[in-house]
Parts: structure tokens; C-alpha cells; sequence
């Protein structure tokens, strides 16, 4: 087994899954390296060693390869700069065979000391450093001597978001940073990575920027830009996916194009895998950026979350990791175009449970004359999707002599008064005086569509559908009142869909909506009346397709290893209708297709709304 692999399992013993997660540390498999340098360097490299037909071209590409110098500055274990040796000592190898081949005879000369590192661990620091040395030991040498200097690579031990880089490698003569930053989630960080990523960003100009948003990874990337504003060094880091979602990616497009920065390549969405056991669950991207290279980007692209990427090339790719123009979604209260009812949470209760009707009190509570004119069906996101038996009091408008005649109206609404008075948030306490009513009432008055807040990220859309105003929708739902089919079909598409995926958040891998970031940015179609008749007839195909499987929840119907072809069947239909309203008429290939043409869309209808 080669070391790289090794390597983690070695540092496994000596730190706890504890430590792991205090650290950020998770070790990255050699496919998903590869993801990461053939990009930045190793496809270009070795089309150059194949374009190389002369002795003079390949001496110039040995000379090449002995001026790289590589910086990890999260390096963990070593396993990017083990595959970064050991595939520029390959090209090397191979380079020089050829050069003997034709009757020049030169010795190996990649050393170690071009491959430099920083960790925060002592232990992962010296796994890495000896795993390096093995790798130059242990290795395949092609035939051919080593001559030079005896050399060791260079692991600093240290907080790499405190320590000057250009003390392990000035930046002058860094060629690529590359690595995986620690996964810290903003909720975990401890006040010292607090601290870590303030003195990070406070070298760099972020003002007009909610930079506080970005989580510790992004510190690193911070890092990066200072490192490189006056060098033309080039990056590729693997990260969570968060950064190129919802706010954050709102704080870090802005801030790199204020900098120069172009994103080279990028990896869409991805599930982690590690080398190491207890392994982080996590979705990420590669992001590979420099200042002033031109040319074509590379976008890759994951129709199979677990599968092998697909390529494309981009003239462009924004933050939000689309073939699209460098736009940043802007909050907004109302939806980008006129006409559409605005998305709002539901009500929230905040009463330690008094007014919700679980199902074991719904017959007790039944049982009461008065409390029974009163119960309402309630729907947070898990009982909308699986159709689960929730009730609640609704006492908006009851008069207090109802309430007073109720012995379980009168004991519940004062549980809730003591339980808002023992509230922390001031907001809640003030509210105790009303402790009959939810503390955020935003109870639709018309029939509404609603949709889960968070949804599964396994679904092929996020399921919505109609409920009377006597449905309680809680704060878990949001709600639009007064849709209709068109709307609903709007929402149940492909093109809805891509946008989410693009510029919603994630509550672990789950999709998590927020109203002003992603319904009112959504960049709707223009529709003659033919093109709407479309929509909203497809629309009412899916709502009759799911009509024909009674006693299914929602969760059911749209799980993908489950969902009726029938169903399937209508929503393909629907993409098709909706689809043929944007550029073109026809329906698109690809998801990034489909995010092109949205981005395009939205850069001109946000720019007239600015207008």
C-alpha cells in the first residue's frame, strides 16, 4: 500500500475523532487529490511533456518541473504533497527516459525541498514529513541516479491562519498552493478560530462586505489572496460546499473579484470520502483560482453525486460555481419580478409545546366543549412531508370569556406564560402577556402553496402543495398565499430546482431555502399566453398523477428510489413546459445548461430592477 494511504491511518492512533473535529482534520483519498491537481497543474504538465518532440523541449521541461514549488498550507498527513511528488517526479522519469533515449544521459533532480507544508498538529506535521521520505525512498527511480544536494522536505509546524506562508516559502517563488482546509462549521469553532479567522481577514479589505459570514475554511482562502496579490501564484483547495451557497457566497464572489481573482476550474457538489475512519459528512468543491489568467475555465460537473465528474468548458464561472456572469444575489423582500406573492415562513409558536395538540392529548383536548372549536391541523415541515396527525390551538380572535371557560385552555395558556417568561430572548417575554398566541402569526387568510424549509437533497424537487387557511403552517413551512397552478408549476421544476441547488443553504447535506435568497431572486420567464396555458396544464398533470396514489405522503412519492413512473412521467412533462420558456424554447441538456441561462436571466431583470 503506498504511503498516502498509510500515512492517515498511522495518525489516526494518535488523534482522537474528538480532536479531528476540533481541528478541522479530514484526510483526503488520492481520487479526490487527483480532482484537485490535474487542473491546477498536472493536465497542463503533462500536455507539454507530450508536445515536447526535441532534446532542447524536453531538457526545457526538466528545467520546468525543478522550478515548481508547492505549499500546503493545511497539510495534515501529507497526502497532497505526496501525490503532487510523486506525479511531478513521474513526469521527471519519464522526461529523462525520453532524453536517453536519444543519447542524453541526465540525472534526477525533483527534490523534496520544493514540496513545502504547514500544520497545526506536531504528530500529523511529522507523519507528513516521513511519509515524504518514504515516498522518495521507497519509489519506482526509473533506472536513473539522483544527483544533488541531499534535501528534506519542509513541514512547519504551526497555525497557518497566524504564521507568515512566506516564512516557509516566499510567495516569489510559491508556483501552486493547494490542500484542504479545515472543516469547521461556524456553530463548532472555538473562541480561539474565532480569533484564527479574524486576524485572517483583517488583512485584506472587506469593507461593504459581511465577511463575518464565512466560515473557517474561508479563512484559509483569505490567507490565500493576501499571499498572492503581488505574485502570480495559483490555488486549488477542496472545502464544503457552504462557501459557494447562500450568504457566503454573497461575502467571497465580491471578495475575490475586488482582489483580481478568477476562478480557473471548479468541482461542483460532491459527497466526502476519507481515508479515515469516522469520517467527515460532508458535501464539498474543488475551487481553483488565480489572478490574471485568461483563457477557457473548467467546470466539472457530478450527474451522479458519487459518480465520476463530467466536463465542460465555461467562458466563465461565478462564485456559485455556474458557467454564468459574476453576479451576487442580492436579499430581497419582494420577488425579482412583479406580479408573484411573496414567500414567507409560517407561524411560529415559541410555547414550550402548550399549544400544539400532540396525538397522544388530541382526544383529551377533543373531549373539552370549548377547547375542540379551536384545534386546527398544524404542519411543520416532517408532518407536511409524511402526512403526520398534528393539531394545535388556533385561539387568534377567541374572546376571554372562551378562554376562561376552558379549565385546559386556562392551564395551557398559562404553562406558555411561564414558559416565555423564563425566556432568555427579551422579544419572547414581552409576549408573555399574550400567551394564548403564537408569538409570529403569519397564518396565510386565502388558500396557499407551501414548501418544506429544508428538504432532502435525494428529491428530485422540493415537494410542494395547496392547503386551506385552516391549516396552520408552522415556521418550519414556507408559504406563498394566493398561488396558482402557474406558480406551482414554477416551483416543481428543473429550473427552480438548479437555482436552489445553486444559491440556497444546506443544513448538513439537506437543501435549506430562504425566501429573500432564493424564491424572490428566482429570474422567472416571460410567457405569452400559449406558454402559460402549457405550464399551468402540466402543472395540473402532476397534481392529478400524484392524485392516483391516495394514502401516499409526499415524502413517499418523491423519494427517489421510489417515486411512481407515473409521477416521474408528469414532471418530465412539466420541465419540458417550463424549460421551453427560457432562451432558445428547448429544453436543456444539463444542469449547468439550465444555471447559465438563469444567471444570464437574472443579471438583466436585477439590473432593470436597480434601474
Amino acid at each position: 500500500m503506498s504511503p498516502v494511504n498509510r500515512a492517515p491511518e498511522r495518525v489516526e492512533e494518535t488523534i482522537s475523532a474528538a480532536e479531528r473535529r476540533r481541528l478541522g482534520v479530514h484526510y483526503t483519498n488520492e481520487a479526490f487529490i487527483l480532482r484537485t491537481i490535474r487542473p491546477l497543474f498536472l493536465d497542463a504538465l503533462e500536455a507539454s511533456l507530450a508536445a515536447a518532440r526535441t532534446t532542447a523541449a524536453l531538457r526545457a521541461f526538466v528545467e520546468r518541473l525543478l522550478g515548481l514549488c508547492f505549499l500546503d498550507p493545511s497539510c495534515g498527513a501529507g497526502n497532497f504533497l505526496v501525490v503532487a511528488y510523486r506525479e511531478i517526479r513521474r513526469l521527471e522519469i519519464e522526461a529523462l527516459a525520453r532524453l536517453r533515449a536519444r543519447g542524453t544521459v541526465l540525472p534526477r533532480r525533483v527534490r523534496l525541498d520544493q514540496f513545502h507544508g504547514i500544520e497545526i498538529d506536531e504528530r500529523a506535521a511529522n507523519a507528513a514529513q516521513r511519509v515524504l521520505q518514504q515516498e522518495a525512498a521507497s519509489a519506482e527511480h526509473g533506472g536513473l541516479e539522483f544527483v544533488g544536494p541531499r534535501d528534506e522536505p519542509r513541514v512547519e509546524v504551526g497555525n497557518a491562519l497566524r504564521l507568515d506562508w512566506n516564512r516557509v516559502l516566499p510567495a516569489e517563488r510559491a508556483s501552486f498552493v493547494l490542500g484542504n482546509p479545515p472543516f469547521v462549521g461556524m456553530a463548532w469553532m472555538s473562541p480561539a478560530q474565532q480569533e484564527d479567522r479574524r486576524l485572517a481577514f483583517e488583512q485584506l479589505d472587506t469593507r461593504g462586505l459581511d465577511a463575518g459570514r464565512l466560515d473557517y475554511a474561508a479563512a484559509f482562502l483569505a490567507r490565500a489572496i493576501a499571499y498572492g496579490a503581488s505574485h502570480p501564484v495559483r490555488f486549488a483547495f477542496v472545502t464544503t460546499n457552504s462557501l459557494t451557497q447562500g450568504e457566503q457566497a454573497r461575502c467571497l464572489g465580491p471578495l475575490l473579484r475586488r482582489y483580481g481573482y478568477r476562478i480557473d476550474f471548479a468541482h461542483r457538489t460532491f459527497p466526502w470520502a476519507s481515508d479515515a475512519k469516522g469520517k467527515a459528512n460532508v458535501h464539498v468543491v474543488v475551487l481553483g483560482f488565480s489572478r490574471g489568467k485568461t483563457g477557457a475555465r473548467r467546470l466539472f460537473e457530478y450527474p451522479d453525486p458519487r459518480g465520476e465528474p463530467v466536463e465542460r468548458s465555461a467562458s466563465n464561472i461565478n462564485v456559485y460555481l455556474a458557467d454564468g456572469p459574476d453576479v451576487v444575489l442580492r436579499k430581497r423582500k419582494t420577488p425579482l419580478r412583479a406580479g408573484y406573492p411573496a414567500g414567507t415562513k409560517g407561524s411560529q409558536p415559541t410555547d414550550g409545546g402548550h399549544l400544539v395538540v400532540e396525538p397522544a392529548d388530541h382526544a383529551a383536548v377533543m373531549a373539552d366543549p370549548v377547547a375542540r372549536r379551536y384545534v386546527r391541523r398544524y404542519l411543520q415541515a416532517s408532518e407536511f412531508l409524511w402526512d403526520e396527525p398534528r393539531h394545535c390551538l388556533w385561539l387568534e380572535g377567541v374572546s376571554p370569556e372562551e378562554r376562561a371557560a376552558s379549565p385546559l385552555l386556562r392551564e395551557r395558556i398559562e404553562a406558555v406564560r411561564r414558559v416565555r417568561l423564563a425566556s432568555r430572548t427579551p422579544s419572547v417575554r414581552d409576549l408573555a402577556d399574550k400567551p394564548w398566541l403564537f408569538t409570529q402569526i403569519r397564518q396565510p387568510a386565502v388558500r396557499y402553496l407551501a414548501l418544506p424549509e429544508v428538504s432532502s437533497e435525494n428529491r428530485r424537487v422540493i415537494p410542494a402543495a395547496f392547503l386551506g387557511p385552516d391549516v396552520i403552517a408552522g415556521n418550519k413551512l414556507i408559504t406563498f398565499p394566493g398561488a396558482d397552478d402557474w406558480l406551482f408549476g414554477m416551483l416543481q421544476s428543473s429550473m427552480f430546482m438548479a437555482w436552489v441547488r445553486a444559491v440556497g443553504g444546506r443544513m448538513k447535506s439537506d437543501i435549506s431555502i430562504a425566501p429573500h435568497l432564493t424564491y424572490c431572486t428566482f429570474p422567472f420567464p416571460e410567457a405569452d399566453a400559449e406558454g402559460r396555458r402549457r405550464v399551468e396544464e402540466a402543472a395540473r398533470g402532476v397534481l392529478d398523477a400524484r392524485n392516483t396514489f391516495g394514502g401516499k405522503s409526499l415524502g413517499e412519492l418523491y423519494d427517489l428510489r421510489g417515486m411512481p413512473a407515473g409521477l416521474a412521467q408528469a414532471h418530465d412533462a412539466l420541465d419540458r413546459a417550463v424549460e421551453g420558456l427560457f432562451e432558445g424554447g428547448k429544453p436543456f441538456r444539463t444542469e449547468a445548461d439550465r444555471l447559465r441561462a438563469l444567471f444570464e436571466r437574472y443579471a438583466v431583470l436585477s439590473l432593470a430592477a436597480r434601474a
